[in-house]
């Protein structure tokens, strides 16, 4: 099997099966700090759809040659960093929703845990920016205040989690953007 990955050339036994001749390319751009982005074999692009069973588990010699584009995921976070910033304006945004019916009782602490789940998406995606050493991440410390605001979900006390976000969390969210 012939695979080919960002120009450099590799073999396989053609009777390697398609999960192992995968597994091969996947290791080879993690050796080299990057992730495969683009994949075609046999001249046909492939999707993570596309990775069945049956496609997996057949020899590559039945499926032809492989090509492969791979980034570093310190590109793709610099890539993302428009995203990152939508995304920040968006938990901003939601989170100001979440403060009047917390603040009047009509609403109860766990209508934040939606929320709360995508500020985790949020911070992860910034710590691994800041693992990539991606600049204009800024550093602003969150992982103290989100432990606030789940110690005050914990006990169900409504008006300190709203305090916490309105004075805490949502506005470090606005530094913890990217620089404009």
């Amino acid at each position: 099997m012939h695979i080919t990955l960002d120009g450099e050339q590799l073999q396989l036994p053609d009777d390697t099966l398609m999960m192992n001749a995968l597994a091969a390319l996947s290791d080879r751009a993690h050796a080299q700090h990057r992730i495969v982005t683009s994949l075609t074999v046999g001249g046909k692009a492939i999707s993570d759809r596309d990775l069945t069973p049956q496609f997996l588990n057949q020899p590559a010699r039945d499926v032809g040659a492989m090509q492969a584009v791979s980034q570093s995921l310190h590109t793709i976070i610099v890539e993302a960093q428009h995203a990152l910033e939508r995304f920040a304006a968006e938990l901003r945004t939601d989170g100001q929703v979440l403060l009047a019916p917390l603040r009047s009782g009509t609403a109860h602490v766990g209508t934040i845990d939606a929320w709360l789940g995508r500020l985790a998406d949020y911070t992860e995606m910034l710590e691994a920016g800041h693992a990539q050493g991606v600049e204009g991440l800024s550093s602003a410390p969150l992982l103290p205040w989100i432990q606030e605001l789940l110690g005050a979900r914990t006990t169900a006390d409504p008006i300190r989690v709203a305090d916490l976000l309105e004075y805490e969390l949502l506005p470090r969210l606005a530094d913890t953007g990217l620089a404009a």
